[in-house]
């Protein structure tokens, strides 16, 4: 039997133990009637009476029957919620991953494994049970061929050992072709996603059978997976039909010539004919194990996410007064091969506003994201008022620091919850959009603040000024913006900065600038290039003096 991890069973143990006792009660009562009904042929052909004997065979067909439908019923409770209890780990799992998870594993691919692969995954532990009962009662089935005659039991033994060899063989090498299918399946949903998410810039630059053609490529190499599935289950089918047929007419034939002798009483031989049905089981159980050794294929990659190295989870220690003050110390972030930052070291001062200007790919992102430690650096330490963020409480961090991101995600049934999202209780949400410049549009809208999000047709800046609303609200001391303001028109800017200047000037603020006129704005700016501060001053100190400052902005200087 191809192996699939039973840790999933313990997701639903009252559903699984009742499908595995319902079954084993079902194939008791199937192992037990052959006897009866061998006792009921032998004393019909004796002249005696057969009631007590056809009592018991209703009786054991009435248990039989309600066993298998209480296992169907148990099965299916059993698989929905393994299924939906996996589904949680997987969901939560990639929450722990994180933004770095995000690097590893495409959109596509997580749901994949979130959807059909985690369906195989508990769709298997029903499939397992009545695999292992059906196996166990086969194995029952032949010592009672052996019981009631040793030569066709032993008939049966050497017959059926190549064949259960065939079916493991097939078993192993079907999971293997269904592993690759299920890769080459994954890459084209993570195209798929990557394709539907940007189908604007798509349909804009007339590349839509390109972008067809590129989703579809991996199909040649799903098709022969596929086909390797099949042929695989093809080679070996044939020979599995062959073998039973093979190994029903020599037991019966050898079981016929004790009937002939004397040997086995007609009873004894119609139990063996059934006994020899039960096992001859693990044959019929060739599709549940193929299944099986599919869904062990969609397990692994469910548990090799599952089983991710998450980042730690922080320790307890709580933020100590102060207002924002934050360090980086020999700071290095590696993706892969690549260093994103190499030792870093960068002083905040608390209150502080610090642009953050560099060429692309030159590690600004990153270091916004360790200021709320949303990533953690591979070397050194990230500091806030003096305590290593790896030490707070990740629910300080979390209330410490506010992100507005360039293209923001809004969260919660309205435009208010959005704003409060994440936010401690008590946020003010009208205070927040009012310094985003947020709160004249908010009220423009038909329900205001209680406007759903499905209902409210939002233009990119509207919806950038409503996520730098949800950075600011909380009384967070700590803001990164990280192009957050790329989509407003230039008075709107104008006045968000102002608004800033005014109403944030107790919060530290580190803006990621990818424009001379915000870098302009700040009080320090610290320039990186190829993952290094090259230097943190003042923007007008460093565009009198150094010409390759100024080649940063290049066109929007």
């Amino acid at each position: 039997m191809p192996h699939v991890h039973l840790r999933h069973a313990r997701l639903a143990p009252a559903p699984v133990v009742t499908k595995a006792v319902a079954t084993a009660v079902a194939v008791g009562a199937g192992l037990l009637l052959p006897v009866v009904l061998a006792r009921v042929v032998d004393r019909t052909l004796a002249g005696h009476d057969t009631d007590a004997w056809l009592l018991a065979f209703a009786g054991l067909l009435i248990v039989r029957t309600l066993a298998e439908a209480g296992g169907e019923i148990a099965g299916v409770t059993a698989e929905t919620s393994v299924l939906g209890r996996l589904r949680h780990q997987v969901v939560r799992q990639v929450f722990l991953l994180g933004v770095p998870g995000s690097w590893r594993h495409a959109l596509g691919d997580l749901i994949a494994r979130l959807s059909g692969n985690a369906v195989s995954a508990a769709k298997a532990v029903p499939y397992l049970i009545e695999a292992g009962v059906e196996i166990l009662a086969a194995v029952c089935g032949a010592v009672a061929l052996c019981w009631i005659d040793w030569r066709a039991g032993l008939t049966f033994l050497a017959t059926a050992a190549p064949l259960a060899y065939a079916v493991r063989r097939l078993a192993l090498r079907s999971s293997s072709a269904f592993a690759t299918y299920l890769a080459r399946l994954s890459d084209i949903a993570a195209r798929l996603t990557d394709a539907v998410s940007g189908r604007r810039t798509i349909r804009a630059c007339g590349t839509g059978p390109r972008e067809v053609a590129r989703v579809l490529a991996p199909l040649p190499d799903l098709a022969r997976a596929g086909m390797a599935t099949w042929q695989v289950r093809r080679s070996v089918s044939w020979q599995v039909a062959f073998a039973q047929t093979v190994i029903r007419v020599l037991v019966l034939l050898v079981a016929g010539l004790g009937v002939a002798d004397g040997r086995i009483s007609p009873g004894a031989f119609f139990a063996l004919t059934l006994y020899l049905t039960i096992a001859l089981g693990f044959v019929q159980q060739v599709d549940t194990l193929l299944f099986l050794a599919d869904a062990r294929a969609g397990a692994a990659r469910v548990r090799e996410l599952l089983e991710e190295r998450t980042p730690t989870a922080g320790g307890t220690a709580q933020l100590p007064a102060g207002q924002g003050e934050l360090s980086f110390r020999g700071v290095s972030v590696r993706h892969g091969s690549r260093t994103v930052l190499d030792a870093v070291s960068l002083d905040v001062p608390a209150g502080a506003v610090l642009a953050v200007v560099g060429p692309s790919s030159s590690g600004k992102t990153t270091l916004g994201l360790l200021a709320g430690r949303l990533i953690d650096p591979d070397e050194g330490e990230v500091l806030l008022e003096g305590v290593p963020l790896r030490a707070l409480d990740p629910a300080a961090v979390h209330a410490a620091v506010g992100y507005a991101f360039g293209r923001p995600v809004l969260l919660g049934e309205t435009i208010g919850d959005a704003i409060g999202f994440g936010s401690r209780a008590g946020a003010d949400a009208e205070h927040a959009a009012r310094i985003a410049q947020a709160d004249d549009f908010i009220r423009r809208l038909p329900a205001g603040y209680h406007t759903r999000l499905d209902q409210a047709p939002l233009s990119g800046g509207e919806r950038q000024r409503i996520g730098l609303a949800r950075a600011i609200a909380g009384q967070r001391r700590v803001l990164v913006l990280d192009d957050a303001t790329s989509s407003l028109d230039t008075v709107t800017e104008a006045k968000l900065a102002a608004a800033f200047t005014e109403g944030l000037a107790d919060r530290t603020r580190l803006v990621i600038a990818h424009r001379a006129v915000t870098a302009a704005r700040a009080d320090l700016v610290a320039w990186i290039d190829e993952g290094r501060v090259r230097a943190v001053a003042p923007h007008h100190t460093l565009w009198a003096t150094d010409p390759r400052y100024r080649a940063v902005f290049g066109s929007a200087a």
